[in-house]
């Protein structure tokens, strides 16, 4: 598996209109956190209004097209996916 400071960065180059990074200095720790928080608020679809939001399995399909169809390594796509894998996991139960 990648460092999560490598797959912030990919995670990144996803969403390149997110302001994903705070003040603080990325630490392979921080990298962790924002990247489980900006993936559990992806497919809890929090940042769509609440009238028009999508079930996590539907925000889950398309994050996964989405990743599939970027430019990225190999290694990261099945990486980020896993990433949502678990996420979603946990969203789930």
């Amino acid at each position: 598996m990648l460092t999560f400071m490598q797959l912030f960065e990919a995670y990144r180059s996803l969403w390149s209109n997110r302001a994903l990074a705070k003040e603080e200095a990325l630490t392979e720790e921080t990298c962790k956190a924002l990247l489980y928080e900006a993936i559990e608020k992806e497919l809890r679809d929090e940042m769509t209004h609440p009238r028009v939001r999508q079930a996590p399995e539907v925000k889950f399909h398309y994050a996964v097209k989405r990743i599939m169809a970027a430019p990225l390594a190999e290694a990261e796509k099945l990486d980020l996916i896993d990433l949502h894998l678990e996420v979603m996991d946990h969203i789930i139960v």
